[in-house]
């Protein structure tokens, strides 16, 4: 029986070399798109291209109703999920205005907790959860503070919430760094928050991070290419370590 995996943001960038490269080895591919037209344009592609089982689902990582929306017609399609990969962030142009750092958040990590929470009953046992994450959220960016509530092993889902609701309430300052820091920080810590949750399913949760890549969002002038990013980010497909941040397939220092 083919595995089944849904890539968030799976309609462009390293989200959809991830979907093209899991096509092509022969699973059955979830294009996940805020955007319902360009989902489908990606997903008429990538089948073209893979020969593969590839389909779109509307699927906003913002919106409550979207994701149980999402996850009711996976359910009414008997799709049950062996790989999620929370792929869609937002970065520079995609925040600014007044409200840059509450759309931050809740793109980068709300977003996949979110996805995650909403889609759970549909997760296999044995399953991966793989967050995409950011150099640019390593603690060590960010004043000492805050860096040892992230980092403290005995931190809980709700106190992690609670934190990063605060600092959207003031504003998206006093941690040491932005809001985009900020949210992969929080992200890797809801990584290691939630495999210690899901161990009793034996569902592996890990952060992987592309590297800076040529993307819409990395710009031209990134070193990486989406290939390079996208196959750092493959390794959460089927790790078998969890609760750990990875580059390349090695594990970093979160």
């Amino acid at each position: 029986m083919a595995r089944t995996a849904l890539i968030t943001g799976g309609n462009r960038g390293i989200g959809q070399q991830v979907a093209r490269v899991l096509a092509m080895d022969g699973w059955d591919v979830l294009i996940g798109s805020r955007d319902k037209a360009k989902g489908q344009s990606a997903a008429t592609r990538l089948r073209k291209d893979t020969g593969g089982r590839v389909r779109a689902i509307e699927l906003d990582v913002t919106s409550d109703a979207s994701v149980e929306t999402a996850a009711r017609v996976l359910r009414d399609g008997a799709i049950r999920i062996d790989a999620l990969v929370n792929n869609a962030g937002i970065y520079g142009a995609g925040a600014r205005g007044p409200d840059a750092v509450s759309c931050t958040m809740e793109t980068n990590f709300f977003g996949p907790l979110r996805v995650t929470l909403g889609l759970l009953s549909l997760l296999r046992d044995g399953a991966t959860i793989t967050n995409v994450t950011s150099g640019l959220g390593e603690l060590s960016n960010l004043d000492d503070a805050h860096a040892r509530l992230l980092a403290d092993p005995d931190l809980g889902r709700d106190a992690l919430v609670d934190a990063i609701r605060g600092f959207v309430a003031g504003g998206g300052t006093d941690w040491g760094t932005d809001a985009y820091g900020v949210s992969k920080a929080a992200l890797n810590a809801l990584t290691r928050v939630l495999a210690k949750e899901l161990a009793g399913r034996d569902i592996r949760v890990n952060s992987t991070c592309p590297g800076w890549v040529r993307t819409d969002m990395g710009g031209r002038g990134a070193p990486r290419s989406v290939e390079e990013g996208a196959a750092s980010v493959l390794f959460g497909v089927t790790a078998t370590q969890t609760g750990g941040v990875f580059r390349d397939g090695a594990k970093i220092r979160p």
